[in-house]
């Protein structure tokens, strides 16, 4: 899916939307779930699970009955997203938010936490180095431990960019 919209960078920009989409990477979730695992009111979640939805972004992907009442279980839209024209300022949005989320520096066990680098480097070294990076980005995912207590987050983006080379920013 293409962030291309306002609205779906809008619906993007909020912590708890944020943190909806984190929880449905693992799997489709009814509100009320999303509303416990948030520690969050049913309303609440609610209104952030339209938002998600006027987006584009998550669907009801399973119903079921339960009394009278029918339960909706939220599911992804996307199995990747990607940031359409203009992705420099996109991005720095996008790596904004996730410093948001975040704990703050001083409980960061990592230090920078995060840094952003222009280079200058021909298409076909982008290329292979994107290749390297979409690796790496695989082994951390797959080298997550359900058992530990520290969750932790990774945002990579590489993109050509307007901007001249200006060595590293933290």
């Amino acid at each position: 899916m293409v962030l291309d919209s306002p609205q779906r960078l809008k619906a993007l920009a909020n912590d708890t939307r944020a943190r909806i989409l984190t929880i449905l990477e693992d799997g489709p979730a009814s509100a009320k779930q999303l509303s416990a695992l948030l520690e969050m009111s049913h309303g609440k979640v609610g209104h952030h699970v339209k938002v998600l939805r006027d987006a584009g972004l998550i669907e009801v992907v399973d119903e079921r009955q339960v009394r009278a009442l029918t339960e909706r279980f939220y599911g992804l839209t996307y199995d990747r997203l990607s940031i359409a024209d203009s992705a420099s300022d996109r991005l720095r949005f996008v790596f904004s938010q996730a410093a948001r989320e975040a704990r703050p520096g001083a409980e960061q066990p990592l230090d920078p936490p995060a840094t952003y680098v222009t280079v200058r480097m021909s298409s076909q070294q982008a290329s292979d180095f994107h290749g390297r990076l979409m690796s790496l980005v695989e082994e951390f995912r797959d080298s997550g431990d359900q058992d530990e207590e520290h969750v932790y987050g990774l945002a990579t983006a590489l993109f050509l960019t307007d901007t001249p080379s200006r060595g590293s920013r933290t």
